[in-house]
């Protein structure tokens, strides 16, 4: 349980390549800062868990203890919230897709994504498969 929470937590975190007119405004370092899964807070085990993310054209790689791992997401930005769906290069969730919704204001990005069921419709993340993750993009 906790590797699979940790696993979509960080693929999750992919839809950072997302909807600027930009891709450059996104690119970069992140750390992630809050971890909800259904409403509760994650404990900060996984958080800490994950050394950062870090954001390349339509790449997101996050560090954990464990490794790298890579995502590719594809995204509309032309919704309100901005979709995504998230697809893991590799590992055990390779070929699967997360919907998810995205913001990004003032160098955070705020993700709500699900991994199973329909793509969530805010950033309650009351939904028992829902996450939400926050990133606070490094300073240059």
């Amino acid at each position: 349980m906790k590797r699979a929470f940790l696993a979509v937590a960080v693929f999750a975190a992919a839809s950072a390549v997302v909807v600027a007119a930009d891709l450059k405004d996104l690119a970069g370092s992140y750390k992630v800062t809050a971890l909800t899964k259904g409403g509760q807070p994650a404990p900060d085990a996984a958080v800490e868990g994950i050394k950062g993310v870090t954001i390349a054209g339509d790449k997101f790689t996050i560090e954990t203890g464990d490794g790298k791992k890579v995502a590719t997401v594809t995204v509309d930005g032309t919704k309100k919230p901005a979709t995504f769906d998230l697809s893991p290069d590799d590992g055990p969730e390779k070929g699967s897709k997360f919907p998810g919704i995205f913001t990004f204001e003032k160098g955070v990005l705020k993700i709500a994504v699900t991994e199973k069921g329909d793509r969530p419709k805010d950033f309650k993340g009351a939904g028992a498969e829902e996450m939400v993750i926050t990133l606070e993009k490094a300073k240059k």
